[in-house]
């Protein structure tokens, strides 16, 4: 049986970090969250500390590279609910030292894997999830994108990634996803459904550190931004923070 009707987001890889934050703050609107987790008990804590704060969070056992654990997943909400508002696309390959290299010397099988997961993952959940997304009255899709993925700033020799070793793999799968995010945006404006990409800027979680300039609540803003946006809101575009505003990031 289906519950009653409640606007519903589903935030991938939401047991930590950046996903659990914006599922904390999406929660804090009064809207449904699903902790979306490949390891079930870290999304049961997850979701267990945001009941605490008296969120109404749910989780779901989802690995974005699985097929069968997506499939699972879609079949679940559409048997419990038949609906979803906002899908947040968090989940993703992080990059590392190692990763780093000339672009002349890149490692093929490394960036397959970063597509794999940064790229052709987050387009099958989108795919799978969109006819529950159809089911909206509002509809909303987050990309989770970064500034190493603008071709523009990362052409400007003076920007702050000009001098860090490249990191081809995380860059190109990013890129990948900013032109899927415009491209479904295209397809999808008559039906209202919305689509951006969001940069949360360097956090401070576990790929971050501590020492990163954002707090995970200043990274979360622009994704949250986003999710709750009326029709009126963007849509095809790439949004960034800066002094507690939200900010339009180039391509």
């Amino acid at each position: 049986m289906m519950e009653t009707r409640k606007k519903i987001a589903l935030i991938t890889g939401a047991n930590r970090g950046l996903g659990l934050e914006i599922a904390r703050q999406l929660g804090k609107k009064g809207i449904k969250v699903l902790i979306g987790a490949r390891n079930a008990i870290a999304g049961q804590a997850a979701a267990g500390d945001l009941k605490a704060e008296g969120i109404d969070a749910l989780t779901v056992l989802l690995d974005i590279t699985d097929k069968n654990s997506i499939n699972s997943t879609v079949q679940f909400v559409t048997e419990k609910f038949g609906y979803l508002d906002i899908l947040v696309n968090n989940a993703a390959r992080l990059p590392k030292a190692t990763d780093e290299g000339a672009p002349s010397m890149v490692n093929q099988e490394l960036l397959l894997e970063f597509l794999e997961t940064n790229f052709l993952a987050q387009v099958r959940v989108t795919q799978s999830f969109l006819p529950l997304i159809r089911q909206s009255t509002a509809g909303r899709i987050v990309n989770m994108s970064s500034t190493i993925g603008s071709v523009t700033i990362s052409s400007e020799h003076l920007h702050q990634n000009g001098p860090k070793p490249p990191r081809i793999p995380y860059a190109a799968s990013k890129a990948a996803l900013n032109m899927f995010t415009v491209s479904l945006a295209k397809e999808l404006r008559q039906e209202g459904i919305k689509v951006n990409s969001a940069d949360p800027g360097l956090t401070q979680t576990d790929s971050g550190g501590p020492n990163a300039p954002y707090t995970v609540e200043q990274g979360a803003w622009p994704a949250v931004w986003l999710a709750c946006i009326d029709n009126d809101g963007p849509t095809g575009c790439f949004f960034t923070h800066v002094d507690e505003h939200v900010v339009n990031n180039p391509w």
